[in-house]
């Protein structure tokens, strides 16, 4: 076997099978990159399972509203909710009765603020700073993602402002400041999650119990927005409920829409790169074994001669190819693995969770490429080899 490595391949020009290789694995890695990217902001942008198992509800604004009306849900029809058999429980939204604005002397900064709090159960973050008893200083504030990104893309640049990581946000305080019943208190805000499920600005369920029995103007506030935890949230039971009762579903997530096309728009335009790069490397692979069959036809006709089988002649061939095709494809899953490090910490640094192996969609589209890699340059090396006969 080792006269005919020598005979088939050696003196050939290997730059073109090098050129080939790297162009393979340029290729490669691009196109499985984009489509890991892929899945990991169709995962961010859908949340996990049990982030799709919550529905935010309120009723429909309308004209009475707009003259003053209160939009609020009743105690009656929120029991009516708790008895359809396709919701499990029911959160209610609470809101501040009082008066609250928020400062930063550092930032340089002062806002109007509102408040909300709902049961721990319903709450997409998990904290052991999530906790306030009477007479503690701190607020720990749950705020939306999206009400970041608002800030960040939105308020800051147009006010001058720095932005901030979701790292860097959590270790600031800010004054807060609670007034109304003639009462003005100064609390210290300091955020200690962000939540994908909720827009809102939530703080513990006990402090604002304590905040509207002292500063609340309202003996008992009303909730205008509820949380549902279903086994379906789409189903079209609970569709047809919301229809019939006029309410409809403020789902999280309102920011980022066109983020997201964008992002989906970027990755595709990647992936399109990485498959020309690897249609053109394939067929440079092609090209090069026609070439070298071809430039060693003389010799192969004369171990033919010897009776030698093509069989034995196309498996040096297919050997060598097989080394180089392992070698690229060893490569990329290197490079693969050493990114998806470097991804999963910089979007953990963003405030983003993402799983640190590789999708399984990405280890099929490896097999897919690579059965069909194998498949097309085997069947051309023996059709080019038999034409010798």
């Amino acid at each position: 076997m080792k006269i005919l490595d020598q005979i088939l391949l050696s003196g050939k020009n290997k730059w073109q099978v090098i050129g080939a290789a790297v162009g393979a694995f340029i290729g490669l890695f691009l196109l499985l990159s984009a489509l890991q990217l892929y899945f990991d902001l169709q995962r961010l942008v859908k949340g996990d399972s049990s982030t799709e198992q919550f529905v935010l509800i309120n009723k429909k604004v309308n004209l009475f509203n707009t003259l003053g009306a209160r939009s609020t849900f009743s105690e009656e029809e929120i029991n009516t909710l708790e008895n359809q058999d396709f919701v499990e429980s029911v959160g209610i939204f609470i809101s501040n009765q009082f008066k609250v604005n928020a400062s930063s002397q550092m930032l340089g900064f002062y806002t109007e603020l509102f408040f909300e709090s709902i049961p721990d159960e319903f709450i997409d973050v998990s904290n052991s700073r999530w906790q306030w008893t009477k007479g503690n200083i701190d607020i720990p504030i749950i705020l939306s993602r999206d009400y970041l990104a608002l800030y960040n893309f939105g308020f800051a640049p147009s006010q001058g402002l720095p932005q901030f990581t979701p790292n860097t946000i959590s270790k600031l305080s800010m004054d807060v400041n609670v007034s109304g019943n003639g009462l003005r208190k100064t609390f210290q805000g300091r955020i200690v999650g962000f939540s994908d499920r909720i827009n809102s600005i939530l703080v513990p369920q006990s402090f604002m119990d304590w905040a509207n029995e002292n500063f609340g103007e309202s003996q008992k506030p009303q909730s205008s927005r509820l949380i549902l935890k279903t086994n379906n949230p789409y189903s079209s039971e609970l569709s047809d409920f919301l229809k019939q009762n006029n309410y409809e579903v403020s789902s999280g997530r309102l920011i980022g829409g066109q983020l997201t096309t964008l992002l989906q728009n970027i990755i595709s335009i990647v992936a399109f790169i990485g498959i020309i790069i690897v249609l053109l490397s394939v067929l440079i692979f092609i090209l090069n074994f026609q070439l070298t069959i071809s430039q060693s036809k003389e010799d192969i006709r004369l171990l033919l001669q010897l009776g030698y089988k093509s069989r034995q002649i196309s498996k040096v061939l297919v050997r060598y190819l097989t080394y180089l095709f392992g070698g690229v494809l060893i490569s990329t899953l290197i490079a693969l693995f050493i990114s998806r490090l470097w991804f999963v910490n910089w979007f953990g640094n963003q405030g983003f969770t993402i799983p640190g192996g590789l999708h399984v969609g990405v280890y099929i589209a490896i097999l897919l490429f690579s059965a069909s890699f194998i498949i097309l340059n085997v069947k051309n090396i023996q059709k080019n080899v038999n034409r010798l006969f």
